[in-house]
């Protein structure tokens, strides 16, 4: 049977040891967190990003009310000023 450190069937992480279920801190994702801002910012659209194995990622966003409209960019400083510019015209 294979076993870690801690004991079979045990968390090896010392620091998630002993804890389960919701007590073990969620792990957050920087783009996640990007993404969760820019909607906070702009509360109208909707935003995400795709990662792609060659490429980088995209980041996209299109109005709730719109889905044909979508803006890509290649990051999320490209993106707020693709935003930007959809909002002030």
């Amino acid at each position: 049977m294979w076993q870690t450190a801690s004991g079979p069937g045990r968390c090896a992480n010392t620091a998630t040891r002993g804890l389960t279920g919701s007590e073990v801190p969620a792990v957050i994702n920087p783009s996640d967190a990007i993404v969760a801002e820019l909607e906070r910012q702009w509360p109208k659209w909707q935003v995400w990003y795709v990662p792609r194995a060659v490429g980088g990622t995209v980041w996209c966003a299109r109005r709730w009310d719109d889905e044909r409209h979508v803006l890509n960019a290649g990051s999320p400083e490209e993106l707020t000023e693709y935003l930007e510019a959809q909002t002030a015209g």
